[in-house]
């Protein structure tokens, strides 16, 4: 029985999708340490904030909605859905 290795097309899918994953999880953290210095909560509240009721396949848009609210927010603008948010 002989090892099979990936061919290209296989290794350069699996690298996209490793990229992805990793650039996802930046996200997510950095959200977690905007839930917890906006609210004073450890890493796990946070993460479970972020989860909400999506559970965690919901997380990752709602963590990159909070980042998205924290970048604007720094440059001068706020999220509409927050009114004086900012």
């Amino acid at each position: 029985m002989a090892l099979q290795l990936p061919d290209d097309a296989e290794n350069a899918a699996a690298a996209r999708m490793l990229r992805a994953s990793v650039a996802a999880r930046a996200t997510i953290d950095e959200a977690v340490g905007i839930l917890q210095g906006r609210h004073g909560l450890d890493a796990e509240q946070a993460f479970r904030a972020l989860a909400g009721g999506a559970g965690v396949q919901g997380t990752g848009a709602e963590a990159a909605r909070v980042a998205a609210v924290a970048d604007a927010a720094a440059e001068g603008g706020a999220d509409p859905d927050y009114g004086d948010w900012a």
